[in-house]
């Protein structure tokens, strides 16, 4: 009688066994056959994506994946909250931390940006023979942004905290191709540009008035975040962390490859080479480097200044994998 029980029990345990194989099998197999859609905006912010791409790291993967570019950073968060992206590499973080004020629980960040006043990533350009010689003489002006919410809003609140009369200047939404040659016209008297944006126009003649408004207004600045949608995780959890290891390679890389990630950039971006050269970079930092202090200032930052309602705690907006799997990030090379 034991000896049935025995054999019973070991019977079902087999069972189970198969059971699970069987569970892992498919979920693996489902996983191989999705296709991943990711966007991503055409500037220097996705060069992570770029260099991910030349490299194989998605391949690398085993990741099936389909590119859409977009042109400002609240189309990427819709396409998100939509169920038409999967993950984008960069946006501003403005709407991601408003979705999340909203409507919780739609997204996770897994990267967020370092600007710094050594490493920034955007500047006030004027033409070289323009009367504007600091950003007090941009009272009264036409000033060309960045398309979305971000630039407008950030830009105008820096400019009041410098003591200047903000309600007799107008922004502008520019998108980046178009920028330089609305200011060589007269379109707009000065640009708020991002790389490589700023890059093409110092190579063009223009003249920097200002630095880093972003990382004047706190340093390191984590408003660009990279983005995946938590259905995603749910449905795909396995390939989900194979896509954001792909992504974090890339970022390492910048940081370690620079010549070749410019490179890279020159070619993705059609660049001459000097432009590539002379552009900044915007540095990513994985998921487990992201300093959730300052990114809690940040939000806090926009609360008070009423983009986005109430009070946000980052903490349940960060990535993490539980996995894991994924502990640390190599960046291996492309055989």
């Amino acid at each position: 009688m034991i000896n049935q029980k025995i054999k019973l029990i070991f019977k079902m345990i087999g069972v189970l066994f198969l059971l699970l194989v069987s569970v892992n099998t498919l979920a693996r197999s489902v996983d191989d056959s999705t296709i991943v859609r990711i966007g991503y905006l055409n500037i220097t912010a996705s060069l992570p994506f770029f260099i991910a791409e030349d490299q194989g790291y998605f391949s690398s993967e085993g990741i099936k994946y389909e590119a859409f570019p977009t042109a400002t950073s609240n189309q990427l968060v819709d396409g998100i909250v939509a169920a038409n992206l999967d993950v984008f590499i960069e946006s501003s973080a403005v709407p991601v931390l408003a979705v999340q004020s909203q409507a919780p629980g739609r997204l996770k960040v897994f990267s967020v940006s370092s600007i710094t006043k050594k490493s920034p990533f955007d500047a006030i350009l004027v033409k070289e023979d323009s009367p504007i010689i600091n950003i007090s003489d941009l009272v009264g002006k036409k000033i060309g942004v960045f398309p979305g919410s971000t630039a407008t809003v950030l830009l105008k609140k820096h400019l009041a905290d410098s003591g200047m009369d903000v309600t007799g200047i107008t922004f502008i939404p520019i998108p980046p191709q178009n920028q330089i040659t609305s200011l060589l016209t007269g379109n707009v008297d000065a640009l708020h540009a991002y790389e490589p944006t700023i890059a093409i126009g110092l190579e063009k003649g223009l003249r920097k008035i200002y630095g880093s408004v972003y990382a004047d207004m706190l340093e390191p600045n984590p408003q660009g975040v990279a983005v995946i949608s938590t259905k995603f995780i749910k449905e795909h959890p396995s390939l989900a962390i194979k896509v954001i290891a792909a992504l974090e390679r890339a970022m390492v890389f910048m940081r370690e490859d620079e010549t070749e990630a410019r490179k890279i950039l020159a070619k993705r971006l059609n660049l001459d080479v000097s432009v590539a050269n002379r552009s900044g970079f915007l540095y990513m930092l994985p998921h487990n480097e992201i300093d959730t202090t300052i990114f809690q200032k940040y939000a806090d930052m926009l609360s008070t200044l009423e983009e986005i309602k109430g009070k946000i705690d980052v903490n349940s907006l960060i990535y993490r994998d539980k996995s894991g799997v994924r502990s640390s990030v190599s960046t291996g090379r492309k055989r």
